[in-house]
């Protein structure tokens, strides 16, 4: 039977400082506020289920260096309280594996563009994290550690029970000076699967049958479905949308396209890219101006699809899993599904997100540093992150465990976690790996489709004529 563990994030009143190192007479509970002035509690009081459970599974911690203290970087994304308290639930594990390495937790703001920074002038901590948005021209930095030699030789890390996405797009070839493949220079702290989450309360008012939770629903059901939660007022005008969220990357790959050649060095040119391009963008511009199943910029006032969901101002959201951890609080019943595809290539239907943590090529502590990174990888380590509640096991079978699967149910209350994990396991990295820059994407397609949603025919485009608007765009800024 599984014991019972609290890691929960919760909101409380409470107030105590953190100190930025981790050392092992911290207490078993935090409570620290976050920038807004509430504050996070971590409770960590079970964790030696978690180790007990890998120590009668034979998994060995051992270090044989001499002691000392590490430096480690992490970002502020969700808040700098809650980052600090999920890392500090790692770093309780690993202060007990290995209790003569001390690490020097830092968290920092505006993080891809100030480390960046730090990269280039060589101000880098032993151990760092690296966004995978962030890592194709990170990478060109020459400051990351081969981990292949280590990875070969560790008893804790098994990369090929990883979700494979997870580990090939921290993976950099230095020549083609793209990722994807070639040499390991970061593993995986999580994987962020996009989902539908949807409003339970809302579909049964509108008389709509839930999304499935067994198989990705095709375009033309999901627009059905859309069509149906769609709530007009008694003067005829749309009082709450279906959708928020959907972008074009999943819509273009499930239609069988793509956004750049398979060199990623042009606009594409093959006939089904090109039909996959339409296909998506044309449900995309139909979603605003024909069907109005999505709310235009004018309705969301500058709101993200998130905040509408949570005000129930959409039906549906897709989104990634880190939301899971925020939407808990929520005044109604929701749950999650798969997100709508095309038939061409239906599991290809959105990408994930990542972060993973690199070794500075120049520390005086890479065995150490190393020892960290290996246990953040290790399944020791990603359950206890996920036991945080924020995040999924980067480990498939871990990830649809027993153990998992209860705490998930017992922290968040809903039904489908399963889509979370098969949409990690089919689900690659986005757009921003395909080149070191973004330039081409942002001016080629996003800003260039503008005229693609104009509410004024006049000025509109066609998609046809979005394709070759795109085009001249794309290739001029790659």
């Amino acid at each position: 039977m599984l014991k019972k563990l609290c890691l929960p994030i919760l909101l409380t009143t409470g107030i105590l400082a953190l100190a930025g190192c981790y050392n092992s007479n911290a207490s078993a509970s935090t409570s620290v506020p976050d920038d807004t002035g509430t504050s996070v509690d971590v409770d960590i009081d079970d964790l030696d289920y978690i180790l007990g459970k890998y120590d009668a599974a034979g998994y060995e911690y051992s270090y044989t260096g001499e002691p000392c203290t590490i430096s480690m970087t992490h970002w502020d994304s969700s808040g700098a309280t809650v980052e600090r308290s999920v890392i500090e639930a790692l770093l309780r594990g690993f202060n007990a594996r290995y209790p003569t390495i001390t690490v020097d937790l830092q968290i920092l703001g505006s993080y891809e563009e100030t480390y960046g920074n730090n990269l280039v002038a060589g101000n880098v901590t032993d151990v760092f994290l690296v966004p995978d948005g962030a890592f194709t021209s990170w990478a060109g930095f020459n400051k990351m550690v081969n981990l292949n030699p280590y990875i070969a030789a560790s008893t804790l890390v098994k990369t090929d029970e990883m979700f494979p996405s997870v580990i090939s797009r921290y993976q950099y070839n230095s020549a083609e000076q793209k990722a994807g493949s070639g040499v390991q220079l970061a593993l995986p702290k999580d994987v962020g699967p996009y989902v539908m989450f949807y409003n339970k309360d809302q579909f049964d008012e509108m008389g709509v049958e839930y999304p499935p939770d067994d198989r990705i629903m095709t375009i033309d059901e999901a627009i059905e479905m859309w069509e149906a939660l769609t709530k007009y007022d008694s003067n005829g005008n749309i009082s709450r949308y279906a959708l928020g969220g959907i972008g074009p990357e999943g819509l273009v790959w499930s239609a069988g396209g793509d956004f750049l050649n398979e060199e990623r060095d042009a606009f594409p040119t093959e006939e089904k890219d090109i039909n996959g391009l339409k296909r998506g963008y044309q449900f995309l511009q139909d979603a605003y101006l024909t069907t109005k199943i999505m709310p235009p910029n004018e309705w969301t006032a500058g709101t993200d699809a998130e905040t509408l969901f949570s005000m129930q101002k959409i039906s549906t959201l897709i989104a990634g899993r880190w939301n899971v951890t925020s939407f808990r609080t929520l005044g109604f019943d929701w749950d999650v599904a798969y997100v709508p595809a095309f038939e061409v290539n239906p599991t290809k239907n959105m990408y994930s997100g990542s972060v993973g943590y690199a070794i500075y090529n120049g520390s005086e502590h890479i065995e150490a540093a190393w020892k960290l990174v290996e246990y953040i990888a290790s399944p020791e380590g990603q359950e206890i992150l996920s036991a945080t509640g924020f995040q999924i096991p980067c480990y498939y079978e871990l990830a649809k465990s027993d153990d998992v699967r209860a705490r998930e149910k017992e922290l968040f209350g809903y039904e489908n976690y399963d889509v979370f994990v098969e949409s990690a396991q089919n689900q690659s990295y986005g757009l921003w790996q395909y080149r070191a820059n973004i330039r081409w994407k942002e001016l080629g397609y996003d800003t260039t489709s503008e005229r693609l949603f104009s509410t004024d025919p006049s000025t509109r485009y066609t998609v046809d004529e979005f394709i070759d608007a795109a085009r001249k765009a794309v290739n001029q800024y790659l």
